[in-house]
């Protein structure tokens, strides 16, 4: 039982927990593999603010479609639940893979690993109490804060936790084998002890000539292992033994240099990612190669991009992993990178339909001019009409400095992108192609 915000106690019951996959036009999965999060649901990377780096990433938290942080409460028996309030799921919800639906009455809930899901009405910025709870608070096993000095910094009640994206929780995986959220694998993915990405051919015979091993690595199986869940060990030819999962076996692609790359993605065809849980993306997104940048994402073939407001900033920002930005800079920013008629000539907003609903990493803002436009990982995302063909990028690395000696609205906006980027120095928008 637990009790609302006026004081009433509920009864909640769990509806079929695992029993069936979430289908729908927008998560659109294939049958074996289950969407990451339900719709309304999203993946938030809880970053800590750098004065002249790259943002520290720590964990990656559940949010709901407003990105706003969700929690859980670890107490047993009755629990208040003054200022919190159940995260609602929709009426034709279904109970999929970690997720389950609470029922009390008219009124159903969403559940993570068994833990019903909430948000809490006192928390002013989204996101702003997981920051808090990374820093200051205790460790899901109750280790030390990171920081003992809280500064006065709003934590939530004695036995609430943040809610942690986390399927290794409920996977049942031999050892040797992880399961990592991998951006551009668009999912988790299975991987190998050191992190790397692991696919999975067609059939036993998909990898036998010697071209093949050139590309492709056999996952070896110890003399002493045997198969469990959904893991096997198959005879090799030469003698050896390999892992197979869902009865295909396992490879490494060579072209996989650093933990974290999927380039295997679309290497062969008989070759295909070993993903447990796919992440939603719009229609027409897709992650695609570049030479030099890596992974980007794309919208029908065309570049997408993003623009962060002006902030202090040693180093590159081109090279893998060196432009990592808190998710709620985004969030301050929303569309307003682009606003003016003359801006908006050369960036297209990725326009959302009017049906679509925030789901794992991808979230839906409301533009000034009422229109709705996707964002990704909290900022809003932008075709350039630059672009001409399928793989440029001229909107890439652009500094659009904002103007001090205009109007007053100009004014207004420079004095705004300086708040948000906390800029002292200067103010306007860096264009930059959108990695996963």
């Amino acid at each position: 039982m637990i009790r609302t915000r006026t004081g009433q106690l509920l009864t909640l019951s769990f509806i079929g927990a695992g029993v069936a996959l979430l289908t729908s036009a927008s998560t659109a999965q294939p049958s074996n593999t289950p969407a990451s999060t339900p719709d309304g649901i999203m993946l938030v990377e809880v970053h800590r603010e750098e004065g002249f780096s790259s943002d520290q990433y720590f964990w990656t938290r559940l949010g709901d479609a407003k990105g706003s942080t969700l929690f859980y409460n670890t107490k047993l028996g009755k629990i208040s639940l003054q200022n919190f309030d159940p995260v609602i799921a929709e009426e034709n919800a279904v109970a999929f893979d970690d997720w389950s639906v609470i029922s009390n009455g008219s009124v159903k809930q969403w559940a993570y690993q068994s833990n019903p899901l909430f948000t809490w009405s006192l928390e002013e910025e989204a996101g702003q109490i997981a920051t808090n709870f990374a820093l200051y608070g205790p460790g899901l096993n109750d280790e030390a804060p990171l920081s003992e000095n809280r500064r006065g910094a709003l934590l939530p009640p004695d036995g609430w936790q943040v809610a942690r994206f986390t399927p290794t929780e409920t996977a049942n995986i031999p050892d040797g084998f992880d399961l990592q959220l991998i951006d551009a694998g668009q999912g988790v993915v299975l991987t190998d002890f050191e992190g790397f990405s692991l696919y999975r051919a067609e059939s036993h015979s998909s990898c036998t000539s010697n071209t093949c091993y050139e590309k492709w690595i056999p996952v070896f199986a110890p003399a002493l292992a045997i198969g469990f869940g959904e893991f096997s060990v198959v005879d090799r030819i030469d003698g050896s033994r390999q892992w197979a999962f869902r009865e295909k076996p396992l490879f490494r692609y060579k072209g996989d240099l650093l933990p974290g790359d999927v380039y295997g993605r679309d290497a062969h065809d008989l070759f295909q990612l070993a993903l447990l849980k796919q992440n939603f993306t719009p229609k027409g997104v897709q992650v695609a190669a570049q030479p030099g940048y890596g992974d980007i994402f794309t919208l029908d073939d065309q570049t997408l991009y993003f623009g962060s407001a002006f902030e202090k900033y040693w180093g590159g920002r081109n090279l893998r992993g060196s432009f990592e930005i808190a998710y709620f800079k985004g969030k301050r920013l929303g569309g307003d990178a682009c606003v003016s008629g003359e801006c908006l000539a050369i960036w297209k907003p990725f326009a959302a339909p009017t049906d679509a609903i925030a789901n794992g990493f991808w979230e839906v803002i409301t533009r000034n001019d009422g229109t709705r436009q996707w964002a990704y990982k909290g900022f809003a995302l932008y075709t350039n009409n630059e672009d001409e063909a399928a793989g440029q990028m001229r909107g890439h690395s652009i500094y659009d400095i904002a103007d001090v000696d205009g109007d007053e609205v100009a004014i207004a906006r420079t004095k705004h992108l300086a708040e948000v980027g906390n800029a002292l120095g200067g103010a306007g928008v860096y264009w930059s192609v959108a990695k996963p």
